[in-house]
């Protein structure tokens, strides 16, 4: 999973897994199917072991959607912070396998979907305790914070400025204002 996520799907050849995995080629091949397989399994493991405890039950903890929402504003910027930071998985995928792969975009899209969703829920249990401007709208605003999270991943790999990062943090919390 490192390995796609530090390379990206392109990046990484068999040689690379083979090394990372200790296993032989007709190993893998044997254990995984094709490469393309074995990425599919790594975005789902991906997902239930980062994103879904990191993003998605961060905003589906009981309690306050708004301080849940402020906790995901803290990882991202401690995850920007961090010496071996490479974005998103997914999001770094996206660009890779875009509109020349419906099958894996599909996959991607419905983890972004995934993510979208739990910020709309912390959204409208934000809206209904008066956390947030009342006038908000859930969807659009949840569409933004996970693109504004997908870029700061993709941008924060190459501009580690803390102040930088800050910033774009400021305004997504602006949008809740």
């Amino acid at each position: 999973m490192f390995l796609f996520w530090r390379k990206g799907y392109e990046g990484t050849g068999v040689a690379d897994l083979e090394q990372a995995t200790g296993l032989g080629r007709q190993s893998l091949y044997g254990a995984f199917g094709d490469k393309r397989s074995l990425f599919l399994r790594i975005v789902e493991r991906y997902f239930d072991r980062v994103l879904k405890p990191y993003v998605v039950d961060v905003l589906d903890a009981p309690g306050s959607g708004r301080a849940n929402l402020e906790s995901i504003f803290k990882q991202w910027q401690a995850a920007a912070d961090a010496p071996e930071f490479h974005g998103c998985l997914v999001g770094n995928s996206v660009p890779e396998f875009g509109a020349k792969d419906s099958e894996m975009s599909d996959v991607l899209r419905r983890k972004l979907e995934l993510m979208e969703a739990a910020f709309v829920r912390a959204l409208r249990r934000a809206k209904q305790a008066g956390e947030v401007n009342s006038t908000l709208d859930e969807r659009a605003t949840a569409r933004s914070l996970l693109t504004i999270a997908q870029g700061l991943a993709v941008v924060a790999r190459v501009n580690r400025e803390p102040a930088f990062v800050r910033s774009v943090l400021h305004t997504a919390r602006r949008l809740l204002d």
